[in-house]
């Protein structure tokens, strides 16, 4: 009986330090690349970033309780603490899953917009959001900067200078870049606010784009693609009833020659960004685009 239970302490320790030294080459790993993880949490959209100075980003939450599962799948156990959580706008399959972080996660500072039209999940979003972290409502002047990597707020101009009372064309509209790559992210941005975008940020560019609003029709429109001139295009859709991704919008994508990749086929996305090109990792499989 002491000898079984020997083994099993002995295993136990063995199993605690082998869990470590992983941890341990992965944060060595980490130290030297941008990782940006698209969450598989079905019709909804749920971003990780994990910069090299150790800083760990949410964007958006999913519909549901499953992002709680999937950041548990990236981060440490002991990593209980996220620097920045970014609600892109209050729909609920953007919000709903963030109500539940608040409560499991410490969280340093809010990125949201305004409080607007009341729903009761926008109403217990805004309820959590008061319990403690630091809340910045958004406008473009919220950029951020974490060591290399650049956080530039592009859309909405600012609190009251929206596009529309229509939660979708007041998406926090960010663009991401790290050495000589950029991510830009659209929430669900529409047509009324490409054409915004086009205006005010004629010849802005990135390599690539988080597509908006699950790939509906009505987004990601023929000259807004031509403009962004994306390499890759990433999905984040589920099962759902509003035929999202739509194929004229796959089709536009297609013809800008962008790679695509979706969640609801590849599960999480990883992309891993470093000083010489980008990878993406899906359903097992690693892709290297070099600069």
């Amino acid at each position: 009986m002491v000898r079984k239970n020997q083994f099993h302490l002995g295993l136990l320790a063995i199993l605690i330090l082998t869990n470590y030294f992983v941890w341990v080459a992965v944060g060595e790993a980490a130290a030297h690349s941008l990782r940006v993880y698209f969450l598989n949490v079905g019709q909804g959209d749920a971003i990780l970033l994990r910069t090299p100075t150790g800083e760990d980003i949410l964007i958006d939450g999913g519909p549901d309780d499953s992002v709680l599962a999937e950041l548990g799948k990236i981060l440490p156990v002991w990593d209980t603490t996220l620097d920045l959580v970014v609600a892109t706008h209050t729909d609920a399959d953007h919000i709903t899953g963030l109500v539940s972080v608040l409560k499991r996660y410490q969280i340093k500072e809010v990125l949201t917009p305004p409080p607007g039209r009341s729903t009761s999940i926008s109403a217990a979003w805004q309820q959590a959001i008061m319990q403690g972290p630091i809340i910045n409502y958004v406008d473009a002047a919220d950029d951020y900067q974490w060591g290399d990597v650049s956080w530039d707020t592009l859309l909405p101009l600012s609190s009251i200078d929206i596009v529309s009372t229509d939660t979708n064309n007041t998406s926090i509209v960010a663009k991401l870049t790290y050495e000589s790559n950029s991510l830009l992210l659209t929430g669900d941005m529409e047509a009324p606010a490409e054409s915004l975008f086009m205006q005010i940020y004629p010849a802005l560019s990135a390599e690539i784009l988080k597509v908006a609003h699950h790939g509906s029709k009505n987004s990601s429109n023929t000259l807004w693609l031509q403009m962004i001139n994306p390499e890759i295009a990433v999905i984040s859709v589920g099962k759902n009833s509003y035929g999202h991704p739509s194929p004229d919008t796959l089709g536009r994508l297609q013809a800008v020659g962008a790679d695509i990749y979706r969640t609801d086929q590849n599960g999480t996305i990883e992309m891993i960004f470093t000083d010489n090109g980008y990878s993406v990792k899906a359903n097992g499989q690693k892709k290297f685009y070099q600069n």
